[in-house]
């Protein structure tokens, strides 16, 4: 384990530190450009909005004051003396003449000359009368069309890319696809197939608006020269952070692998580079979890190192931590990827074995008991130094609890070295009801 640790923290730190430190620094970049960039979007919506707000606003104004001219036509029209004097002699020539000329309608009883503008219309009407009695109303009306919003677009602040657009009832009746239906929804409005940002004014005429529309293209092309401008500012501050990522690259690696080499120490035991205690304990109450989640098996399998105080005692304890040493690599050489094995206290070591059965944990145990048997290191003069191994192995979930798996592998350890040791021992169900039994006779009174 501390073989791997050394590889992983020890090559390409230098490198791996300078591209986190580089990484680090484009994700904030990116991050305040996109934030940037969407307050410039929100800002350019909002500026054009108002804009067109004040288009719409200033158009509907320029059509009352339209309609304000021509309510004052119809009534010059009808007190002009060629027009009383028609009316009054029903003169049909100059009626008709009068009509035509002014575009008006003048109705006089159950008869009428002239004729009025389609709709949609704006009209006016004055009338000639005889003190009580009407002799005619003289009626003029201006279409709502095309030239009316060429007229009310002369007077009307407007971008490049801006126009008005009257809609009579959902339809447009001028300054855009006539007829097309105007599909409208909040600041937004869709004509034929283009969408447009839209700002509406009512103008006083039943179910007819102005609209001072831009199409969104044209309002989120505002928005390329900053966004151009603040590309080129990410790559150039992109190629500042590259140059710092590099200065940075050694000293935080250093940082790193202090970091990693201190959370590698918590985890493990100093002497012989296995997991400790604090380890183990967490991974058993998880492993535990997840079988008893997931209906999975898990087994334990404690060992201990046969007359290991003998061997301190003849060799010395440098020759007992050689011991000690020697007995961990055998467990991480012959254990799985997935399997724990750990420093359980002295001379005793434990495994995790998730996804195992006891059976498969019997094996593993015999497995490593032949090879420490194999295994021998220096004493003091020089001489071979051998020792054995004892095993208790238990499994979940015969044992459901991590109390009871423990107490279960450390019993089956017991027994091992009560029976000789240098042996595998399995916790099983009839060994535990034995020991309950056993528990009970021992609380029972005596009758004597």
């Amino acid at each position: 384990m501390e073989r791997k640790f050394r590889t992983r923290y020890g090559r390409f730190a230098v490198a791996r530190a300078t591209a986190l430190v580089f990484s680090m620094a484009v994700l904030l970049i990116v991050g305040v450009a996109f934030v940037l960039d969407r307050n410039a979007q929100r800002t350019n919506q909002q500026q054009a909005s108002t804009e067109l707000a004040g288009a719409a606003r200033v158009a509907a104004s320029s059509f009352g004051t339209l309609r304000a001219n021509l309510q004052t036509q119809a009534g010059e029209l009808a007190s002009s003396l060629p027009m009383q004097r028609a009316v009054v002699t029903q003169n049909r020539v100059a009626l008709e003449r009068l009509a035509r000329s002014n575009h008006a309608l003048i109705v006089i009883g159950n008869r009428g000359f002239g004729s009025l503008p389609a709709t949609p219309r704006v009209l006016a009407s004055s009338t000639i009368g005889d003190g009580s009695l009407m002799l005619a109303q003289i009626t003029i009306g201006v279409r709502l069309d095309d030239q009316l919003v060429a007229l009310l677009g002369q007077t009307t602040p407007l971008s490049n890319h801006a126009a008005l657009v009257l809609v009579d009832h959902g339809r447009v009746a001028a300054g855009g696809p006539i007829g097309a239906r105007a599909a409208i929804s909040g600041s937004r409005i869709v004509l034929g197939t283009t969408a447009f940002v839209a700002q509406a004014e009512p103008l006083g005429v039943s179910g007819v608006t102005v609209f001072a529309v831009e199409p969104v293209a044209a309002v989120n092309a505002r928005e390329l020269p900053y966004r151009h401008r603040l590309l080129l500012t990410i790559l150039f501050t992109i190629a500042a952070a590259a140059g710092l990522a590099v200065r940075l690259g050694r000293p935080v690696a250093r940082v790193l692998a202090d970091l990693a080499r201190l959370a590698h120490q918590a985890q493990t035991d100093a002497l012989t580079g296995l997991a400790n205690r604090r380890t183990l304990d967490e991974r058993l109450d998880e492993e535990v979890d997840r079988a008893a989640r997931l209906g999975a098996n898990l087994s334990l399998v404690i060992a201990d190192i046969d007359n290991f105080k003998h061997v301190n005692d003849t060799y010395g304890h440098q020759t007992g931590d050689a011991i000690l040493a020697a007995f961990s690599r055998v467990l991480s050489e012959t254990v799985r990827e997935i399997d724990l094995p750990a420093r359980y206290g002295g001379e005793e070591f434990a495994i995790v074995l998730p996804g195992t059965q006891l059976t498969g944990a019997r094996l593993l145990a015999e497995k490593i008991r032949r090879a420490v048997a194999d295994v021998s290191v220096d004493g003091p003069d020089g001489e071979r130094v051998s020792v054995t191994a004892s095993f208790g192995a238990a499994a979940y979930p015969t044992h459901s609890s991590v109390a009871a798996l423990i107490r279960a592998a450390d019993e089956a350890l017991y027994e091992a070295k009560q029976s000789g040791k240098n042996r595998v021992v399995t916790a099983t169900a009839r060994k535990k009801a034995a020991r309950r039994e056993a528990l009970a006779d021992e609380a029972a009174p005596s009758t004597s």
